[in-house]
């Protein structure tokens, strides 16, 4: 048994048919062929029916996919780490697009300025942002859920051999410009928010633990009148010289982020959030990065 038939197993599979598998491995239909059944020959069973369109796995075949795929996920991360992306002066962080921890990051660049390190930080949703960290893409993750996720959200993390810091606490409130006419209420209640566009971050609301629930506990309906950005650059602007609103976060910190954009609660509804920071078990991290936490944790 050799890598590369477990390699073009998976693809086979993944790609439905042998000659699009083929194709994409730059080799050819017979030589595939061939080299499936010589690891069927060898194994003594039958990995793929063939039919009038395509191959399916078979029962056996289920099984030795399920093998083959996650020693091929393996060794390509391995080959990953060890060939390409071994470089001890990175600092690769994902997050949810959050202005506490943009600020953090910048001060984190001011401080190692003078040293050779590459800085890298994704905005994503949280599952894009735990699929980096699982492949390695990144060292740390930060990640925002509700109450209502939690539980869900710690197995899942337990379940994928990662684990977490809590670090601040948070409400979901609306996202209104200074110049609003909503600016100086105590509360907002949903009337209030007719005839406004919703502002939406794309990646809070997409993937497994997105906000679409709570934000219909909040008894929004957010599929009229939206507006979808994927920066926060765009977000702001739109929520500045647009009649609008966003649902955010507003986290509990003594620091006064987007001043410009006030935060008022909802009108008898309360969400709480928390912010946390996800590693992979057992990991050591680089001082640079728990000095970061640190200085998040430090904010509440």
């Amino acid at each position: 048994m050799e890598y590369n038939q477990l390699r073009y197993i998976v693809e086979v599979v993944e790609t439905g048919s042998i000659s699009r598998a083929a194709s994409n491995l730059y080799i050819s239909q017979p030589n595939l062929s061939a080299q499936i059944n010589s690891l069927e020959n060898e194994l003594g069973r039958i990995i793929f029916e063939r039919t009038n369109k395509g191959v399916k796995l078979t029962t056996e075949g289920r099984e030795i996919y399920h093998y083959a795929k996650t020693l091929v996920n393996q060794f390509e991360l391995t080959e990953k780490k060890l060939l390409y992306d071994y470089n001890d002066n990175k600092i690769k962080i994902a997050s949810f697009g959050s202005c506490i921890v943009r600020r953090k990051f910048t001060d984190l660049c001011a401080i190692f300025k003078n040293k050779n390190y590459e800085f890298i930080l994704y905005d994503d949703n949280f599952d894009d942002a735990i699929d980096k960290l699982i492949n390695r893409d990144v060292d740390i993750a930060f990640i925002q859920y509700s109450h209502y996720q939690e539980k869900n959200i710690l197995k899942y993390l337990e379940n994928e051999n990662l684990e977490y810091v809590e670090l601040i606490e948070g409400e979901l409130k609306l996202h209104v410009n200074e110049s609003s006419l909503l600016n100086h209420r105590d509360y907002i209640s949903v009337d209030d928010l007719n005839g406004l566009f919703c502002v939406k971050k794309q990646q809070l609301f997409r993937g497994l633990f997105n906000l679409n629930y709570e934000v219909k506990e909040l008894g929004l309906d957010t599929n009229k009148k939206i507006i979808r950005v994927n920066d926060s650059k765009s977000y702001e602007d739109i929520l500045i010289n647009l009649p609008s609103f966003s649902v955010c976060v507003d986290w509990k910190t003594e620091y006064n982020f987007n001043g410009y954009l006030k935060r008022i609660p909802f009108k008898n509804k309360k969400i709480v959030m928390k912010c946390s920071v996800v590693k992979r078990r057992n990991e050591l991290l680089k001082d640079e990065l728990k000095l970061l936490i640190e200085e998040i944790k430090a904010l509440s």
